[in-house]
């Protein structure tokens, strides 16, 4: 019924004919009988209500093959008008050079439109924002962080020393300086993750909107960590990675292992990062 009450709102009743309606009304009762008879049945019988729910459903083309397989040419027809994108930057790009960072991982490598050379592969930091001072990821800054994030699948990988002068007490970093690094790291995978959804030259401006930082561990000084985030989500507009997307990630940071190790978990931060619309130009 709850369904039904949202169904007959005069904002949707609108986008529907009256008979249209109550066919619908109609089979919403029937579902709900058969959804009774399914859960007073054993497993077997209930196999055979779910079946007669679905021919319901594929009856009044709310499910159906045919849906399936147009959304299955959708996502065809999306991935191949990405590759078109890319292609169309390379032309418009003067050297051609859409992948700075030498990354196998950049979408227009993956899409066949660029390739890798026998260069070492450089963070994006280096790649897209050479000059920036900022103190926990610029390149050009005398006595920063200097973060240098890399791709990898779904997100962004480091490894960083942080020096013993910025110890809060002997031993343990100050759990500032290691949000300093949760930030520019989420910071940098959200605006890397628009890059690439909009197959923009560049990645767009992103600043942290809220960020919660959880402490698991005393993290050392000069001692290799390991720094590595993941999307978790994307809010946007119609046009992927425009507008004023809003993106959500996941960072971590590791003691880094030895070879063969498992890596301990330090400290672990939830970022939400919005878009203002222009591109990196630092």
């Amino acid at each position: 019924m709850a369904l039904l009450r949202i169904l007959l709102k005069p904002s949707i009743v609108g986008e529907f004919s009256l008979p249209a309606i109550r066919a619908l009304a109609s089979d919403l009762s029937q579902l709900a009988h058969l959804g009774q008879e399914a859960y007073s049945r054993s497993s077997g019988h209930a196999s055979t209500s779910s079946a007669s729910c679905s021919d319901i459903l594929q009856g009044r083309g709310i499910c159906s093959s045919a849906s399936t397989r147009k959304a299955h040419r959708w996502g065809q027809k999306e991935e191949k008008d990405k590759k078109a994108q890319w292609q169309a930057l390379v032309s418009q790009t003067p050297d051609g050079r859409i992948n700075p960072c030498n990354s196998k991982l950049h979408p227009a490598v993956l899409e066949g439109v660029v390739a890798v050379n026998d260069a070492d592969e450089l963070c994006v930091q280096e790649a897209y924002t050479p000059q920036s001072r900022c103190f926990g990821c610029g390149p050009a800054h005398p006595d920063g962080l200097r973060l240098q994030s890399k791709r990898i699948e779904n997100g962004l990988e480091a490894v960083v020393q942080i020096p013993a002068k910025y110890c809060a007490f002997p031993g343990i970093v100050n759990g500032g300086i290691l949000g300093t690094l949760l930030d520019c790291h989420g910071n940098w995978t959200s605006a890397i993750t628009l890059m690439d959804r909009a197959c923009l030259p560049k990645p767009p401006l992103t600043l942290t909107a809220q960020m919660v930082v959880t402490y698991k561990e005393p993290t050392p000084p000069d001692t290799d960590l390991l720094v590595r985030s993941r999307v978790v989500s994307i809010k946007e507009t119609a046009q992927p990675g425009m507008g004023k997307a809003t993106v959500e990630v996941e960072t971590s940071i590791y003691l880094r292992p030895p070879e063969g190790g498992a890596p301990k978990l330090l400290v672990q931060g939830t970022g939400t990062f919005k878009r203002l619309g222009a591109l990196r130009a630092l």
